[in-house]
């Protein structure tokens, strides 16, 4: 196991006036760990990213096993193993498809079920070509409305800091 890039940080190390970031984490996740414990060591990027991630999380309008889906395979094109690990277990409880999640394991993308073919490729296309095809966005737009689309793309964002963060620190799972 890589030892992170960076010293870890104790609550009491972070400036007095910036320590309610760390006990706002802590109440969300239980724990400042992972990429937060990265972050921390800019307070209000911790927190903002944290606020976000809360939403992407908790009150995103998206279908439980899209959202995940879109993190999995997020995670496994950013070769993120600690987001893969943390969120490969969320996947089999919420039931996605045992294709899918054998050739998320694999890394064999193309071979996901025909039923998620379209979220892998959204994903690839924001993540590995940095736009989306029109037939691409306006299936996914029929798919998950103008809202959902947005949230989807925004939970990409979020997971790709997340994997950003946590493959530049080398922090592993």
């Amino acid at each position: 196991m890589n030892m992170p890039r960076m010293p870890e940080l104790a609550r009491e190390q972070l400036p007095e006036d910036k320590r309610h970031v760390w006990d706002e984490i802590v109440a969300s996740r239980g724990f400042v760990r992972g990429p937060f414990s990265a972050m921390i060591h800019s307070p209000e990027l911790a927190g903002r990213a944290a606020h976000l991630g809360a939403f992407v999380r908790f009150e995103s309008s998206l279908d439980p096993q899209v959202r995940e889906l879109a993190t999995l395979i997020t995670a496994r094109l950013m070769d993120c193993d600690y987001e893969y690990a943390a969120h490969a277990r969320q996947g089999r409880e919420l039931g996605l498809r045992g294709a899918t999640l054998t050739a998320l394991e694999q890394r064999r993308l193309d071979e996901a079920a025909e039923e998620d073919r379209w979220l892998v490729e959204l994903v690839q296309q924001i993540v590995l070509k940095h736009r989306v095809e029109e037939a691409t966005y306006r299936s996914c737009e029929q798919r998950l409305g103008l809202n959902g689309l947005v949230e989807l793309v925004g939970t990409v964002g979020y997971y790709l800091l997340l994997a950003a963060t946590l493959n530049t620190f080398e922090i592993s799972p």
